[in-house]
């Protein structure tokens, strides 16, 4: 589906004034004077949009939020809509302003808007780990960039995503159609089979105390009434002994892969302490002989080369500082998990007796006599209950073996993306990203000082390319990019950078950018462009002249309620 914004009303019902401005289809640059084109709305203009749909955006202070209400149109498919916020309040109409829908917990607006546009994203619960839809703001956060916020591969455009742990793999993985509904549906499914495992194992564990009691107060002399009461007996107890023994078993393949992630992270830390190295020679050759090691010209200046190295030193020490605490973490796992093996060792030892003494028990039967009754209703639910879990596992293991396939998907798509940002970084000349750095997705990766912006934008547009090519029926949301602030991006730089935004906004349904003092005629572009200018004083995008044109639909959205 196609989303296109098509206009956006921001009112200030305080001091009365308002602004509103039309977007069309494909690119959009919002744009002011080269000379003195600051601080005249761009970032809120654009801030706006997706903050009208639900999320929360960066505003400054001198921007009122609390006294502005936002109205953005947009269409879906050629559906036309309206939206409407103010503070936590959000109102839905359809193309005649007639109310659809109203809400103020940011739940039931994402599934409102999930039923508009066929799409959802659904993230574990923080406390409970239990999956829920998430708010709006996760289903946008590939598709807006902030001024302030061009942080590399971190989606920080937004305020509050801190609301889920490690959300970024999940959220992308569900734009790009992997977790889709049906992946969802099979991870709660597997949730809900795993409780009732528990629930099994909690009841199985109860009746198990009490049929040890029975057997204490009876003197241990309680036995089956019958070879198949006896046969049920050791089949528990041979059930638990493979139990510990999978135990151990998972515990072997646990402790292979962290030592040998351990392994890797320990290479790599000897790769950095190499990189550092490599760069401090660089730095007291630069200092000894003033020639640059690059292109091998005599510099009179060196100061700026040696403070790259520098920042490249710098980095590679937080990296290593990083990869120092996951190789700490791991070690005390691998104690943790080595403690937990040994114990079960001990316990495989005790329940071979105990299996032993039960198949001497059948032997022997003929001799045994009497029945107790308690004694036997409780193997009879231990039984049964090991009988469930042994179902509810087959199920799972079904499950499992579809969410498989999600891996190998997952696996083609991290191989596309790091030939995608490698052939970026050699465009951009981005030299001190390194390759460990972008060999997946969930990995991260931000370049420094004036290439900062640029491998922002490119992983962003990256992550929109993949998810075009691995989702055909992908939800299509307008790209929206404020300009960078970045006071070391030189021009020529900015100039690769926008050509860089033009050459890639064919690939979006709508594209909408900011820029100061844009000129279209000195880029190379196809293409239809709509430039809005903005030509206000500072800090005054809205007006009063405009808020009195459009007082009528401000008043017809602020007293709408469902009935």
């Amino acid at each position: 589906m196609n989303i296109i914004f098509n206009k956006i009303y921001i009112f200030d019902i305080l001091t009365k004034k308002a602004f509103v401005t039309c977007f069309e289809k494909g690119l959009n640059i919002i744009t002011s004077s080269n000379i003195d084109g600051t601080d005249r709305g761009k970032s809120v203009l654009l801030r706006s949009l997706y903050h009208t749909l639900g999320a929360d955006a960066h505003f400054d202070k001198k921007w009122k939020n609390e006294d502005k209400v936002y109205l953005l149109e947009f269409s879906v498919d050629n559906k036309k809509y309206f939206i409407y916020r103010h503070k936590k309040v959000f109102k839905v109409f359809d193309d005649a302003v007639q109310i659809l829908f109203q809400t103020s917990t940011r739940t039931e607006l994402s599934e409102f808007l999930s039923e508009i546009w066929s799409f959802e994203i659904f993230l574990p619960n923080r406390n409970t780990e239990k999956l829920e839809i998430a708010p709006p703001a996760y289903t946008y956060v590939m598709n807006f960039i902030d001024q302030d916020y061009y942080d590399g591969t971190n989606f920080n455009s937004f305020k509050s995503l801190g609301q889920y742990q490690n959300f970024k793999p999940d959220v992308i993985y569900a734009q790009f159609g992997i977790y889709d509904k049906n992946y969802f549906e099979r991870v709660k499914s597997k949730q809900n089979l795993l409780e009732r495992i528990n629930d099994s194992e909690r009841a199985y564990k109860k009746a198990n105390e009490m049929k040890e009691k029975v057997s204490k107060l009876l003197g241990n002399l309680v036995v089956p009434e019958n070879l198949q009461e006896l046969e049920k007996e050791l089949s528990i107890r041979t059930k638990e002994y493979n139990d510990i023994l999978n135990s151990m078993n998972e515990f072997r393949y646990k402790l292979t892969n962290l030592r040998n992630e351990k392994y890797e992270l320990e290479i790599a830390l000897n790769q950095i302490e190499r990189f550092k190295n490599n760069k401090e020679k660089e730095i007291k050759s630069i200092l000894k002989t003033d020639i640059c090691p690059e292109c091998h010209s005599v510099l009179k200046d060196t100061t700026d080369l040696r403070s790259k190295r520098y920042n490249s030193i710098e980095d590679s020490l937080y990296i290593s500082d990083s990869i120092y605490e996951d190789i700490e973490k791991i070690s005390k796992v691998i104690l943790k998990i080595e403690s937990s093996y040994r114990e079960f060792s001990n316990r495989l030892e005790s329940y071979k007796k105990n299996i032993n003494s039960a198949q001497k028990e059948i032997k022997n039967y003929t001799s045994y006599i009497g029945l107790n009754e308690l004694y036997n209703s409780l193997n009879l639910e231990l039984f049964s209950e090991l009988q469930l879990q042994e179902e509810l596992k087959d199920r799972i293991e079904n499950i499992e073996e579809e969410l498989k396939k999600v891996s190998e998907i997952k696996a083609n798509i991290n191989k596309k993306y790091y030939e995608m940002v490698d052939s970026q970084v050699l465009r951009f000349g981005l030299d001190e990203l390194e390759e460990s750095q972008y060999k997946a997705i969930n990995r991260v990766f931000c370049a420094s000082g004036s290439n900062k912006p640029i491998s922002t934008v490119i992983w962003y547009f990256i992550l929109n390319n993949l998810k075009t090519c691995f989702n055909k029926k992908s939800l299509k949301l307008p790209m929206v990019l404020d300009s960078p602030k970045n006071a070391e991006m030189d021009y020529d730089k900015e100039q690769a950078l926008i050509e860089y935004i033009l050459e890639n906004s064919s690939n979006y349904t709508q594209l909408i950018f900011s820029s100061i003092g844009f000129e279209r005629t000195k880029f190379i572009f196809e293409g239809e462009t709509k430039i809005i200018e903005l030509k206000n004083d500072k800090y005054q995008l809205l007006n009063s002249e405009t808020f009195k044109e459009y007082e009528d639909i401000l008043e017809n959205v602020l007293s709408a309620q469902l009935i």
